[in-house]
């Protein structure tokens, strides 16, 4: 029975460890600074390795990362073209490229003078920017071909032919196969895009085999990207455009389409507020009611009891109908009620003790001078 005991107990420990015990990361961080030696470095990278620039390197020809997880930290440093001893593997002249089932973070780095694209998401391959800036590259800054490309925190100069800009190309090269579905080029806003140029910071490629695209907003990003018809757009945090792509009707495009802002003018007596809400929203009484600041206006002494189409408050305002076009609405004001100040005596308040002490001490020197006069 002792034995058994023990056994159990044993059995108990190990399965605590296994469930609360952390698992000890395998990931490691080097340093570079050559061409070599990056290449090595991910050569013998495994998942989630770093690998941390300490100067500008120059290629002598692309790096494709495929099938792991890893990180290039650029500390700040550039990667770029050597331009006196560069070779193109096949078709492929982009800096660095995030191909079959890997996942590459670029971060704190400069890719620049590339013969072709900085750096490119291939065929599956899903590539993170953060704190990432392009510029003064051949073809474009970022090619999105058949991969994901997700945007931290991207910085494009001017990028592409001399009198053109190519910031983010959407493609899918010719020898990606149409039936490889899944590996469709998608991009993805999770921060903060911005671009010294305005032309083209997104194109859509015409000449390949690209026929779909989609994209993605997070919850928290700053910049959002959307559909407006057979093209695609870029907004800042308060909804304005930003940047518009080419337009192209040949591909099909997948994503939240955009909505534009519309005013919502609420009349409070002789005050006004406004609120800005997308295109199509439906708001209820409590969304606009909490959306308006009575006391900044001056209006604290009342509240809202409803909401008009007109101002002798005679048609109610539909909740229910969406808000397409901007939108006058008049809210009916009531003057709270003032309670009336109790001027009551509590007993044992302050004042009524206070009373009580000074008559004890007046009574007490009554009695005193009549006891005297007595003597």
């Amino acid at each position: 029975m002792k034995n058994f005991k023990q056994i159990a107990l044993s059995i108990f420990i190990l399965l605590l460890f296994i469930v609360f015990i952390p698992n000890f990361s395998k990931a490691t961080t080097s340093t570079v600074s050559t061409d070599e030696e990056l290449r090595t470095a991910i050569e013998k990278a495994t998942d989630d390795d770093v690998i941390k620039l300490t100067t500008n390197i120059s290629l002598i020809k692309p790096i494709e990362i495929t099938g792991k997880r890893i990180t290039i930290n650029g500390n700040g440093f550039s990667i770029s073209k050597n331009d006196n001893n560069w070779s193109d593997n096949g078709s492929n002249a982009t800096l660095i490229t995030s191909g079959i089932d890997a996942k590459v973070t670029l971060s704190n780095i400069t890719l620049k003078n590339s013969k072709k694209y900085g750096a490119q998401a291939y065929n599956g391959g899903y590539l993170v920017l953060d704190n990432v800036t392009a510029t003064d590259n051949g073809y474009g800054g970022i090619l999105v071909n058949a991969g994901t490309v997700e945007v931290i925190k991207l910085s494009l100069g001017h990028n592409g032919l001399e009198n053109s800009n190519n910031g983010i190309e959407v493609a899918k090269g010719k020898e990606i196969p149409d039936s490889e579905k899944s590996n469709q080029p998608k991009l993805i806003m999770n921060g903060e895009l911005t671009s010294t140029q305005t032309e083209n910071v997104i194109y859509l490629a015409t000449n390949d085999s690209l026929t779909e695209f989609s994209v993605e907003n997070t919850d928290t990003t700053k910049n959002q990207i959307f559909l407006n018809g057979n093209k695609i757009v870029v907004t800042d945090e308060n909804n304005q455009v930003v940047f518009k792509s080419n337009e192209n009707d040949k591909i099909q495009l997948e994503g939240e389409s955009f909505a534009k802002n519309i005013t919502v003018t609420i009349k409070l007596n002789d005050k006004t507020a406004t609120v800005t809400v997308k295109e199509n929203t439906v708001l209820t009484k409590e969304d606009l009611t909490s959306k308006i600041n009575l006391a900044s206006l001056g209006l604290s002494k009342y509240s809202i009891t409803g909401f008009y189409t007109d101002e002798k408050y005679k048609t109610e305002y539909n909740f229910e109908d969406p808000i397409t076009t901007d939108t006058t609405i008049y809210a009916k004001l009531k003057l709270n009620s003032t309670p009336k100040k109790d001027t009551s005596p509590k007993t044992g308040s302050e004042d009524t003790i206070g009373i009580a002490l000074f008559t004890m001490a007046l009574s007490a020197i009554a009695l005193i001078v009549l006891k005297r006069k007595d003597i």
